[in-house]
């Protein structure tokens, strides 16, 4: 199903557990988060927001996937499912820690998994200069992409 009304898509999975500590996660994830995007879903709500004016760059200043190229792959699926099995993380900004060991929850809409360790991946922009990292660490793994545009002064 492809989206065509502003929407912001949020996801968060928490669980504790003091008796079964691999039991421990969370994981918080957005779609694409832009000031033009939540004026766009807040202009449904709030009376005025409608046809207010937001120069370009100030729009699309927010948080985005870490993958340039990720709307080819992700904006049509719903709830960012690739093969309706698996949440697809790679059509999501996020952050998770599971301190022990890879957690797998399962949904009647399919499975999210979370990685061991920590995990950020995401990009932000903010009037256009950008900033990213693909950030994985565990106690077998240490995995760091980023790059972000060079600052002129």
């Amino acid at each position: 199903e492809t989206r065509t009304q502003p929407y912001i898509e949020g996801r968060t999975y928490v669980g504790v557990s003091s008796t079964v500590p691999e039991d421990n996660y969370f994981i918080a994830m957005v779609s694409e988060l832009t000031i033009g995007g939540a004026i766009g879903v807040l202009s449904d709500y709030v009376p005025g927001l409608d046809g207010l004016v937001i120069p370009g760059k100030l729009a699309e200043s927010g948080i985005y996937p870490f993958d340039r190229d990720y709307r080819t792959r992700c904006m049509g699926m719903l709830g960012g499912f690739a093969n309706e099995t698996t949440l697809d993380l790679e059509c999501f900004a996020f952050f998770s820690f599971s301190p022990i060991k890879e957690q797998r929850l399962t949904f009647r809409s399919g499975d999210v998994v979370i990685p061991a360790g920590v995990a950020l991946q995401g990009r932000l922009n903010f009037l256009g200069w950008e900033i990213a990292i693909d950030l994985a660490v565990s106690k077998t793994r240490f995995y760091i992409n980023a790059w972000m545009d060079p600052v002129d002064l």
